[in-house]
């Protein structure tokens, strides 16, 4: 048996038992994709760990998966899952050349791909940007194009909370791409139809259609998203406990429902779209303060990383973070010699240097990765 059969039966051994599962745990209903001929890409929408698991029960026939390389990390975990699942790593904070050379040569050999082209899990309920070379690789494939959308992701399992949510969820289908189809359109016509097939505003769709996501301790870990008070913009001084969102200097309190909304004391509600988007423009003005203020820091613990996935040194350290650079106990790193950056899972920063060192840094629930990584785009940086 060659290793593409023996993923094909793991591969329908898994969805017979996770269809089950996703619809009694999440209420989850889907479409199915069509079974098609040739190979596709199928790119979908992200907002929770189990999205492989969502996509995976809409696909008939079995799919690569793009993982992050976090998964090389994993013990025996590792293992069983590169042996069973064979995923395609990609790196994240880093431009995914050899993670978009694997795919093509996949396609090109007919099997499907399925990728989250955001990279990251949603933090304010709004799809995320992807890079311009997705379409690009979509036309070179010579594979179709499947668009798929989950819906009710962000508020079953908040990228900043502890725990899942009990309310729905549904896979789409938003669009079919031919091989054709995409041959006949530019790289950034089909850029911009992937844009709009996946963009998701998970508040807009509950004003047009309230759900409720039920779940103990709602507003915990919310610090670890939102890092600036509503009231006096004040960084890290908020605190979450139970349903309740506080600020410790100013006195500022929110009460997080099942709906998704804060709402204050003087019963003004809140989205976390519209707190983030304030906050993210709080960054962008303390950027353009002398480089010798100190903005924002915080206790780590920081990870370096060897050229085989391993973890060389454990370290706890402070981060501080300065209009043009940020310092890693005695290490200063200013911008210009970051390569890249990106936050995994909650709040585990992804850093990649000049001199080609890997760093993750992480610290409690409670910890805010976003700030650093809104400082370091503020600078006008990106990963693409």
């Amino acid at each position: 048996m060659n290793a593409y059969t023996f993923h094909r039966i793991i591969f329908r051994i898994c969805r017979f038992f996770a269809v089950p599962f996703l619809r009694m745990k999440f209420r989850y209903t889907y479409d199915q994709l069509p079974d098609m001929k040739g190979p596709y890409l199928l790119l979908a929408n992200h907002n929770t760990d189990f999205d492989p698991l969502f996509v995976g029960a809409a696909c008939p026939t079995q799919i690569y998966f793009v993982a992050t390389e976090k998964i090389l990390r994993m013990g025996f975990l590792t293992t069983l899952v590169m042996s069973l699942f064979r995923p395609i790593i990609h790196y994240k904070g880093k431009t995914g050349i050899s993670s978009v050379k694997e795919i093509l040569h996949k396609l090109k050999e007919g099997k499907n791909v399925a990728l989250f082209p955001e990279g990251n899990r949603s933090f304010n309920g709004l799809t995320g940007e992807f890079v311009p070379a997705t379409g690009k690789m979509a036309k070179r494939s010579g594979a179709a194009l499947i668009t798929y959308r989950l819906h009710g992701g962000y508020f079953t399992s908040p990228r900043w909370g502890a725990g899942l949510r009990r309310g729905r969820m549904r896979g789409e289908i938003a669009n079919i791409y031919t091989p054709e189809m995409l041959k006949s359109m530019s790289e950034a016509e089909v850029n911009e139809a992937i844009r709009r097939d996946l963009q998701m505003d998970a508040y807009a769709e509950q004003e047009k259609e309230p759900v409720p996501y039920e779940g103990s301790d709602l507003a915990l870990g919310l610090e670890s998203t939102l890092f600036a008070c509503p009231e006096c913009d004040r960084i890290s001084a908020l605190h979450s406990s139970g349903n309740t969102l506080s600020c410790k200097q100013c006195g500022f309190s929110a009460e997080y429902d099942v709906y998704g909304y804060l709402t204050d004391r003087s019963e003004k509600k809140h989205t976390i779209t519209e707190l983030d988007a304030k906050q993210k423009q709080l960054i962008k003005e303390l950027a353009l303060l002398p480089s010798g203020q100190l903005l924002f820091h915080d206790s780590v613990t920081v990870e370096t990383i060897g050229g085989s996935h391993e973890v060389v040194s454990r370290e706890a350290l402070e981060l501080s973070a300065y209009p043009d650079r940020l310092e890693i106990g005695d290490r200063k790193l200013p911008f210009e010699s970051i390569t890249g950056m990106a936050i995994n899972q909650r709040n585990l920063l992804i850093i990649h240097c000049a001199d080609e060192s890997h760093l993750e840094l992480s610290g409690p629930i409670s910890f805010s990765a976003l700030k650093y990584l809104y400082l370091y785009q503020s600078t006008g940086k990106t990963n693409e």
